[in-house]
C-alpha cells in the first residue's frame, strides 16, 4: 500500500513537472511572437513615420512656394492693372490733345484760306482793272478821224479837239499786286506747313494710341492668365493645406501607437534574452528533476 500510495505520488509530480514544461514552452513561444510582432511593428511604424515626415515636409515646401506664388501674382495683377488705368488714361489725355490740335488746325488752315480767297479776289480785280485801263486808252497807239476844226464863240464853244494830257498807269500798281501775290505765296507756304504738321502730329498720335492698344491687350491677356494661374495656385494651396492637416494627424496617430508599442514591448524586449534563458534553465531544471523522480521508481 505504502509503495503504491509513493509510486501514485512520483506520477502526479511527473505529470505536473511536465504540465509546467509544456506551459513554459508555450511562454517561450509566445513570448518569441511577441517580439517579432513588437519588432515588426515597430518597424512598421517607423517607416510609415519617415514616409510621413518626408510627405509632410514636402507638403511644408509645396504651401510656402504657393504662397509665394499667390503673392507674386497678386502683385503682378495689380500692378499690370494700374499700369492698364494708367494707359488708357493716356490714351484718354492724348486724344484730347489731338482734338484740341486738330481743332486749332481746322481753324488755321480755315483762316490761311479765307485770307489767301480774299486776296486773291483783290489780286484778280487789281489785274483787270488795270488791262481795261490799257485796252480802252492805248489802242495800239494809232490816231483818230479826220477832223475839222472850228473856232469858239460865246454861243458857240467850236469843235477844236480837246487837250489832253498823255495816260501813264501808275507805278504802284504792279508792285502792290507783286505784294499781294508774295503774300498770297506765304499763306499757301504757311497751309503747306499747317498740313504737314498736322499730318505728322496725326501720324504720331495713331502710333502712340496703336502702341498703347497693345499694351493694354498684352496686359490684359496677363492680367487673365495670372487670375487663372492665382486661381489654381488657392486651389492647390488649400488642397495641400487639408493634405499636411491629415499627414500631421496620422502622424499625431503613429506616435500614439509608438507610444503604447514601447509600453507594451520595451521591458520585453529588453529582457528577451534574459526571461528565455532563465525560463529554458527553469525548464532543464523541471526535466532533470523528472529524471530524477523516474529513477527512484
Amino acid at each position: 500500500m505504502a509503495s503504491k500510495v509513493q509510486l501514485d505520488a512520483f506520477q502526479e509530480v511527473k505529470k505536473a513537472i511536465d504540465q509546467m514544461v509544456v506551459e513554459l514552452k508555450k511562454q517561450q513561444q509566445d513570448e518569441v511572437q511577441h517580439r517579432d510582432w513588437c519588432v515588426d511593428e515597430m518597424n512598421t511604424n517607423e517607416r510609415e513615420t519617415a514616409k510621413l515626415y518626408d510627405k509632410k515636409s514636402n507638403l511644408e515646401t509645396l504651401i510656402a512656394d504657393t504662397q509665394k506664388s499667390i503673392k507674386e501674382l497678386t502683385a503682378d495683377i495689380e500692378q499690370k492693372t494700374d499700369e492698364v488705368k494708367t494707359m488708357q488714361s493716356d490714351m484718354k489725355k492724348a486724344s484730347e490733345v489731338r482734338e484740341g490740335e486738330n481743332a486749332e488746325f481746322q481753324k488755321a488752315i480755315t483762316d490761311q484760306r479765307v485770307t489767301q480767297a480774299i486776296l486773291q479776289k483783290a489780286c484778280d480785280r487789281m489785274k483787270a482793272v488795270y488791262s481795261e485801263y490799257k485796252v480802252s486808252l492805248m489802242q495800239d497807239g494809232k490816231p483818230g478821224a479826220a477832223h475839222t476844226q472850228t473856232s469858239g464863240t460865246d454861243t458857240d464853244p467850236g469843235n477844236g479837239p480837246a487837250k489832253f494830257k498823255k495816260y501813264e498807269q501808275s507805278s504802284g500798281g504792279d508792285r502792290v499786286v507783286a505784294m499781294i501775290e508774295d503774300i498770297i505765296k506765304d499763306s499757301r507756304d504757311s497751309e503747306n506747313e499747317l498740313i504737314r504738321d498736322e499730318e505728322n502730329s496725326q501720324a504720331g498720335y495713331e502710333t502712340s494710341m496703336k502702341d498703347l492698344n497693345k499694351g493694354i491687350t498684352d496686359y490684359t491677356r496677363a492680367i487673365v492668365n495670372n487670375k487663372e494661374n492665382k486661381a489654381k495656385a488657392e486651389q492647390t494651396l488649400t488642397s495641400a493645406k487639408q493634405d499636411f492637416s491629415a499627414t500631421f494627424s496620422e502622424l499625431e496617430g503613429l506616435n500614439e501607437v509608438l507610444g503604447s508599442l514601447h509600453k507594451q514591448c520595451d521591458f520585453l524586449l529588453k529582457n528577451f534574452e534574459a526571461r528565455q534563458q532563465a525560463r529554458a534553465q527553469e525548464v532543464d531544471a523541471l526535466n532533470e528533476a523528472k529524471s530524477i523522480l523516474s529513477g527512484m521508481q
